[in-house]
């Protein structure tokens, strides 16, 4: 991997940068892969400067999924792990397929209408996408107590990672700036001796100054331009994009019409993009700071492939009784990201005077890199029960553990690469009991009403900034049953919120902290699924 300079533009918030790169001092210099990234969170600890290249909040972020999928699954809340007969289930209790006595076949496509709040400033962004689609073969062997042997494929959306957020506007003074972070990692280095993704390229943008006298002796005491007494405003953009997916394939079976069980192969695909942009910038200052504002942008990509394995049981004992479990094995991802930073600053006039006249006074620098890892998500263990009311209702009842300490990222070539980043894992998260509630009452033959309730509880310990970050979900909706065609329709609320610093470093004077902010996420999910039976 090498960093070197390449033409970067990027949008701010406020304004838009145009950044100028320098002339290459050393375009042949190898990153080794333990190299310190700084990667720009979206929500918590955004530069802390000793995160390594994948960090905890990657781990949750891949690791906590909700498999809604279809539309019927959806309005009862996800607690279909004692009811099956859904093609979704197949990546939640597999044994779910041998409750088909039919061929199927569904699909499901989603309208998602994602918010993030701060401090009242509302950002929406709305996809359309595929959240399930899927077909069961059905066989019966004719054989008293196999009564039918199926098997399935299907596609499902596991997380949709799709939103915009905008975090400001926070005002402080000049003690509180991530150029202080900066100028604390930095003393005591020499310039060549900077990290090339963070202070390196904060010094190119000359948000760190040494005179030619200064390195001459040695004496690498860095200047800042940001003084105690500016006043500053802090904001933040941040734009992702992209999902996680699983395709299922399952087979399973019905016996005597009192035990059914199934197992999936679970091959599940993932795309992560980020790009965000954090801005200071100066709106009271002594007339003689010459500088503006200054920016830090990051693009980050991840994307990959992962395996897992399920399954599972359900046990009728009584016809109106239903019972099931269901345990899926951590899904073991081969990733490659790829990461850009870029530290652009503008000035009123030229920042020192040893520094090269730009256009607009504007100066910054760009450095990327890429690379693989290995990231393993926890194990899952799933048991539920519902009651079967003859042909009027159903209601049904899931719980879930997860332990998100069980996360582990891993890399060929440098076994030792992750070790922070594991024992952080450890640290911060904790596991978790997620339950979900559901119902459905069916009008008459055709006609049916279904509402649910689902909470992902906090992976965060007690004690940590977010130990309340609940995922809560509301949902409702209603199905047509005409034989063999079939149509249901589903509405979800999804809601969390999250609290975060921009920065947060612990430097031997004291902790440089930004201010916090919460941001306030809110999902309106839309499905509508249509299915026929043969």
């Amino acid at each position: 991997m090498v960093a070197v300079p390449v033409p970067a533009q990027a949008v701010a918030v406020a304004d838009q940068l145009n950044v100028q790169t320098r002339a290459a001092e050393d375009n042949s210099k190898l990153i080794l892969l333990d190299m310190k990234i700084l990667y720009i969170l979206p929500v918590l600890f955004l530069f802390t400067l000793s995160a390594s290249a994948q960090n905890e909040e990657d781990a949750l972020r891949f690791s906590r999924i909700v498999p809604f999928g279809s539309a019927r699954v959806t309005a009862m809340g996800g607690a279909f792990t004692a009811l099956g007969g859904n093609l979704t289930t197949l990546s939640m209790n597999p044994a779910g397929i041998g409750v088909f006595r039919k061929s199927e076949f569904s699909f499901t496509p989603m309208m998602d209408f994602a918010h993030a709040k701060t401090k009242g400033i509302d950002n929406e962004k709305n996809m359309f996408i595929m959240s399930n689609a899927g077909l069961v073969l059905s066989f019966s062997p004719n054989n008293r107590i196999l009564k039918n042997f199926n098997v399935g494929f299907n596609y499902s959306t596991l997380n949709n990672f799709n939103r915009n957020i905008f975090q400001g506007y926070y005002e402080t003074d000049g003690n509180s700036s991530l150029a202080n972070v900066w100028k604390e990692e930095a003393d005591g280095k020499s310039p060549q001796q900077l990290n090339d993704f963070t202070t390196g390229l904060a010094y190119d943008a000359y948000m760190l100054y040494l005179s030619k006298e200064a390195i001459e002796n040695k004496d690498y005491n860095y200047e800042n331009p940001i003084r105690e007494t500016d006043q500053l405003q802090h904001y933040k953009y941040t734009r992702e994009r992209g999902f996680q997916g699983e395709y299922a394939i399952s087979l399973g079976g019905n016996l005597s019409d009192k035990f059914y069980f199934g197992a999936t192969l679970g091959i599940q695909s993932l795309h992560y993009k980020s790009y965000s942009v954090y801005t200071e910038e100066i709106i009271g200052k002594d007339i003689t700071n010459k500088l503006e504002k200054f920016s830090m942008y990051q693009d980050f990509t991840s994307s990959g492939t992962g395996l897992n394995f399920k399954a599972g049981f359900i046990f009728r004992p009584i016809p109106a009784i239903r019972i099931g479990a269901a345990i899926h094995t951590p899904t073991y991802y081969n990733l490659d990201a790829f990461a850009q930073n870029n530290v652009s600053a503008k000035f009123s006039e030229l920042p020192v005077e040893d520094a090269e006249p730009k256009p607009g006074f504007e100066y910054g620098w760009t450095a990327y890199t890429d690379y693989s890892y290995k990231l393993k998500t926890p194990w899952r263990v799933m048991a539920g029960v519902a009651i079967v009311l003859g042909q009027r209702a159903i209601i049904s009842g899931d719980y879930e553990y997860v332990d998100y300490t069980a996360a582990k990222f891993t890399n060929d070539d440098a076994k030792n690469e992750y070790l922070e980043t594991n024992n952080a894992i450890k640290d911060i998260y904790k596991a978790t009991h997620n339950f979900r509630a559901g119902a459905e009452f069916r009008l008459n033959s055709v006609f049916c009403l279904r509402g649910g309730y689902a909470l992902s509880a906090s992976p965060y310990k007690k004690g940590e900034m977010n130990e309340d970050n609940d995922i809560q979900i509301y949902s409702g909706g209603l199905g047509v049953n005409l034989g063999s065609f079939y149509a249901d329709a589903s509405y979800m609320h999804k809601k969390s919120d999250i609290n975060g610093l921009f920065y947060y470093y612990e430097a031997p004077s004291g902790v440089i902290e930004s201010p916090e902010f919460n941001t306030k996420f809110k999902n309106n999910e839309f499905r509508l699924t249509l299915g026929f039976r043969f």
